[in-house]
């Protein structure tokens, strides 16, 4: 029986997510596929070789918000993306929610995962979350995640050897950021790609300064050319001036 490739499962993925199906179906077929993937003892054979020996193949990869995302297939329509993501012994991730749908398959080794719901609207700054479901998977398990508030979760390598999951996303409903929940605090607040989280940090200590001069570079940055989530913060940040 010939194995189950990548090449395969892109071509899969395409051809389902084509004609635009209802989320039902992109979970339960996706699902199946990506099972088949992670099935797979030498699908990352290659993507990890170049990212030991190929130095363009480093650089091709994007700024992610996490520094542990490593990309491997972009869909050319933007239909999807698989990314691998390798867990280091007992690190786990912050509660966080996502842009899109996601299927997550565990590659190596178990993965626990506690998945979160929102007690409030999610719409406060200050909102409360609580457990939803707290699960150990196995390699070749699957498991998904809903676009935004319906997808808050926390993933976590409990072992003592590096883990890896192969994670596909969809098309994002909101694009540049996600949310990092704090349940002792009942906060949420918004994490960025490395760039795009520097550029936020100095709208926000803007926002700290009562100064003309801060509050018109604040107005101008949030009628320019900025995404609008940068515009957001610069009006978060006006709103917030002393």
């Amino acid at each position: 029986m010939n194995e189950y490739t990548l090449n395969d499962y892109v071509q899969d993925m395409e051809e389902l997510l084509a004609d635009n199906p209802d989320m039902p179906h992109i979970i339960e077929e996706g699902s199946k596929y990506v099972s088949k993937l992670v099935s797979n003892p030498a699908i990352l054979n290659d993507i990890l070789t170049k990212l030991v020996l190929d130095d363009q193949f480093l650089k091709s990869q994007y700024q992610a918000i996490d520094p542990n995302d490593i990309i491997i297939y972009r869909s050319p329509n933007r239909l999807f993306s698989l990314r691998a993501f390798i867990w280091e012994p007992r690190v786990h991730y912050p509660i966080h929610d996502h842009g899109s749908w996601g299927l997550v398959g565990v590659y190596l080794n178990p993965i626990r995962e506690r998945k979160y719901q929102l007690r409030t609207n999610g719409a406060a700054p200050s909102t409360q979350i609580e457990l939803k479901s707290d699960q150990l998977l196995q390699p070749g398990q699957v498991t998904v995640v809903l676009p935004l508030d319906q997808g808050i979760h926390q993933m976590e390598n409990p072992g003592e050897s590096v883990a890896i999951s192969l994670h596909t996303y969809g098309a994002a409903i909101r694009k540049g950021y996600i949310q990092y929940y704090e349940p002792h605090f009942n906060t949420v607040r918004r994490a960025y790609p490395p760039t795009t989280f520097t550029r936020a940090l100095a709208i926000r200590t803007l926002g700290s300064i009562a100064q003309p001069w801060s509050e018109e570079i604040l107005k101008e940055a949030s009628e320019s050319h900025l995404p609008d989530y940068l515009k957001e913060e610069c009006l978060m940040a006006l709103n917030k001036q002393p």
